[in-house]
């Protein structure tokens, strides 16, 4: 039995908060590395570097990762523990425009995990100025009846610029069942110091349909875009809204190979529109724009890409 995908809103994690009791669990020294895949060491680096893992689990979490495998963070020796439950992150995968971190959850006690109860995850960067409104998505990937054991994927977009940042993970075990305000069975937190992919900022003078296009950023698992959005006076019934997230956006190879960014609607991460800022640090903050974010199927080779093409209109990336 798997549970279902959870998303924390503000307002069901501020009541979740408002009524946990502040607990220490037990902490133990970690550390934290990504193992550097040579294609000559790919089997025997895989196998070794999520050895931590529950063997039960680590075929899943080797599935999860798909081919970024070689882009993912292993993570060993972060363990908290709590009401008999322990939790332990396993792996990470993350750019300027996305997080994901796999974490294992074993009931040492029971079988609360078996479905019984429902898992939240938050991650949450020290530079964020809303990190609930971005919002992290949770998701049982595979669960092990012989240890009790989960593991879980959590996602959230990011818009942060840091190249390395500390995250704050927490994983919350809610009861389904339970009045508002009780629903909390335990509140367990980590850190992860993130070692995001290497990936290319794009500054292009271009316009997309009579709109700027001000930033685009291109790392091996995703690409994000700055773009103009068009609107003059949102609170007017004919301001003009351009919907980037449902535009073909595609990006053209060295080799003239064509890679289909938004072909697929569960590869957005992220799609925001944001009026002009009072304090501007960005140009694009000087204007109605949007940010949206894709993640891509394969690992891109992001020195080979020549050019994106949004809605037709071809964009050289120099």
């Amino acid at each position: 039995m798997t549970m279902r995908n959870i998303t924390l809103s503000p307002a069901r994690r501020a009541a979740i908060l408002r009524s946990i009791r502040p607990r220490r669990a037990r902490r133990l020294h970690w550390t934290v590395g990504r193992a550097v895949l040579a294609a000559v060491l790919a089997v025997l680096l895989t196998f070794s570097a999520f050895a931590a893992a529950i063997p039960a689990l680590r075929e899943a979490l080797l599935n999860a990762l798909g081919s970024f495998t070689e882009q993912s963070q292993p993570i060993t020796g972060i363990v908290t523990e709590d009401n008999g439950i322990e939790v332990r992150p396993v792996a990470a995968l993350s750019d300027s425009g996305m997080t994901k971190v796999y974490i294992e959850i074993q009931d040492k006690t029971g079988s609360r995990l078996d479905g019984s109860y429902d898992v939240a995850i938050e991650i949450a960067h020290p530079l964020d100025d809303g990190p609930v409104h971005l919002g992290t998505d949770s998701r049982q990937i595979s669960y092990d009846a012989e240890s009790n054991t989960a593991l879980y994927e959590a996602r959230r977009p990011d818009s942060i610029a840091a190249e390395n940042p500390t995250a704050t993970v927490r994983v919350f075990l809610l009861d389904p069942q339970a009045a508002p305000g009780e629903e909390t069975i335990g509140d367990w937190s980590f850190e992860i110091d993130l070692e995001r992919v290497a990936e290319r900022h794009f500054a292009p003078n271009a316009t997309i349909n009579g709109y700027r296009l001000f930033e685009v950023r291109i790392s091996p698992i995703s690409l994000t875009i700055w773009i103009e959005n068009g609107v003059t006076d949102p609170t007017q019934p004919d301001y003009n809204r351009i919907e980037y997230a449902y535009m073909p956006i595609t990006l053209t190879m060295r080799d003239g190979t064509v890679i289909h960014v938004s072909e697929k609607e569960e590869n957005r991460i992220l799609s925001t529109d944001s009026p002009p800022s009072v304090d501007p640090q960005h140009e694009y903050e000087q204007y109605y724009h949007s940010e949206v974010q894709w993640m891509f199927d394969q690992p891109v080779n992001t020195d080979e890409v020549t050019a994106i093409i949004i809605d037709g209109v071809a964009v050289p990336l120099q």
